[in-house]
């Protein structure tokens, strides 16, 4: 008897799977990958097409106060090249970066306020003291933090001279000896350290104060707590004016008068 066309299976062989359109599985998975692809490019497609829309319109870059050290015109060229689309296209980030870039600007905040406007909060400097800079060299400030900042000189404050890593430490000694030498109604017109960290101190009469080194024997706040206390009576017996104090002693000071006379005090 002749046999058919096609073989009979063998017992125990795997059962023809048939190829990928035979299987419902696999065309089920197709299919959702389709869809969801589909899906994602028609909401790219609408989101798209809205920002490109003339829809929210930005109606105006607001500020939360004036600032003191900032122009009306460095305000709107810098309002300018940070705004570059509508209400949502505007990239909040690079804005802030542009407001910060502003001379006294410490800090900016730059947000989004419905329906139509960007909200800029600007923090700025307040200067402490004027900082020594070489000539030909732009000018700079410590503010209230202790931080260096770039900006023009106020003559009024006190002129810091020293490595710009020691910016805090000499603000926060300023104020220490600031208050210590107020019973004399004397002001720090400049502070200077060394790289050996010597300090020196030239007050609003024109004396200079020689500190030295802190000591933890005898820390500069005990020794010029000491001049302060018996500069008085010092200043009265001469009768003339202390031009230059050394307190580098650690039991007393020298002192310089307008005679060039020099005189130890216990």
């Amino acid at each position: 008897m002749a046999r058919g066309a096609s073989a009979r299976r063998k017992p125990g062989a795997p059962a023809d799977e048939g190829g990928l359109w035979d299987s419902p599985r696999a065309l089920t998975m197709i299919a959702d990958c389709i869809l969801l692809l589909a899906g994602a490019a028609l909401i790219y497609a609408l989101v798209l097409g809205v920002t490109r829309l003339p829809l929210l319109p930005l109606q105006a870059v607001t500020l939360d106060r004036a600032p003191a050290h900032l122009t009306t015109a460095q305000i709107e060229d810098a309002a300018r090249r940070a705004v570059n689309g509508n209400f949502l296209t505007t990239d909040i980030e690079r804005a802030r970066e542009v407001f910060e870039q502003l001379p006294w600007v410490r800090n900016a905040a730059v947000r989004r306020v419905w329906p139509g406007f960007i909200e800029v909060e600007l923090e700025e400097h307040r200067a402490a003291a004027r900082w020594w800079v070489p000539d030909n060299t732009p000018a700079r400030m410590v503010n209230t933090q202790g931080e260096l900042f770039a900006a023009d000189h106020d003559r009024t404050l006190p002129l810091f001279i020293g490595p710009d890593e020691q910016a805090s430490t000499m603000l926060q000694r300023h104020l220490e000896w600031s208050a210590t030498l107020s019973p004399l109604q004397r002001r720090i017109d400049k502070m200077a350290l060394t790289r050996r960290e010597a300090w020196q101190l030239l007050l609003d009469d024109g004396s200079r104060l020689e500190l030295g080194r802190d000591d933890d024997k005898t820390p500069i706040a005990t020794r010029l707590a000491r001049y302060v206390t018996t500069q008085p009576a010092v200043s009265r017996e001469g009768a003339q004016k202390i031009l230059y104090a050394d307190l580098r002693y650690p039991n007393g000071y020298a002192i310089r008068t307008g005679s060039t006379a020099t005189q130890e005090r216990p």
